[in-house]
């Protein structure tokens, strides 16, 4: 009754923001710092205010840089702070009232915020790479990650020479019958997994596999090495299922008579 009351939700949203907001704040004293150093530099120089336009430019190229150096704050911060409060959880089955789904949606939180406004600017870096370290991410050599999406990676195993395309989600949780669930992610040396493609939890995707753009891995999925798959366009549920199955050959016989 407390979970679902309204006043509770709207109070304990708004102590999150707040956390938020502070994290956010810390984040941005580095680059706040960069900016009063010049700012104060220039006052001294000029008293009166009156700046040249290559001052103008020196302030503007200085609040670019402040940018990225808030990226870069943020990578290293915001990861520290997601793999502190994830720390000690397990993949498991929990309810919508434990401790364990509380600190699940705040690190969450956490993690869409940076998703939001830093991963998308700095794909396929060193600092990108270090962000999903930092929360866990058990990651191998000459890896290539395009895409943000690697929800509660503290639970991912990516070993090396894996590429991973643009926005694809790979995720280790899933939500069903009003439980939190969280399984491990396992990708295997050499696979390729293209664009846009969805690996649910508890898959296991064996060395050299490649899976298609668009493709959709279902939950607790086992794939051999050298696995190869497609999405299919436009394919209903049964025929999906039975394909997955393989039992594809049956109905295309039924079909064809």
């Amino acid at each position: 009754m407390i979970t679902e009351s309204v006043i509770f939700q709207l109070v304990t949203t708004l102590i999150v923001y707040i956390f938020y907001g502070i994290l956010l704040g810390l984040c941005l004293v580095p680059p706040m710092l960069l900016l009063i150093t010049v700012w104060q530099t220039l006052g001294g120089i000029f008293p009166g205010g009156l700046f040249s336009p290559a001052h103008t430019v020196l302030i503007a190229l200085t609040a670019g840089i402040s940018v990225f150096v808030f990226f870069i704050t943020g990578v290293l911060f915001l990861g520290s702070v997601i793999r502190l409060l994830s720390f000690g959880v397990k993949p498991g089955s929990y309810s919508v009232s434990s401790p364990t789904m509380l600190r699940w949606l705040i690190y969450s939180g956490i993690y869409t915020m940076v998703n939001t406004l830093i991963l998308p600017v700095i794909p396929m870096t060193l600092f990108s790479q270090l962000f999903f370290r930092l929360m866990g991410c058990r990651i191998g050599r000459n890896v290539q990650i395009n895409t943000g999406m690697l929800n509660d990676c503290y639970l991912l195993t990516i070993e090396d020479d894996v590429v991973v395309g643009g926005q694809t989600d790979i995720s280790c949780h899933t939500f069903e019958n009003g439980r939190l669930i969280l399984k491990p992610v396992h990708i295997g040396k050499g696979c390729l997994i293209g664009a846009h493609c969805y690996i649910a939890p508890g898959v296991s995707i064996g060395e050299k596999s490649v899976i298609g753009l668009y493709s959709y891995i279902r939950q607790d999925r086992v794939l051999p090495p050298g696995s190869r798959l497609t999405s299919v366009a436009a394919v209903d549920f049964s025929t999906a299922g039975s394909i997955e199955r393989g039992r594809l050959s049956g109905i295309l016989n039924r079909k064809n008579r």
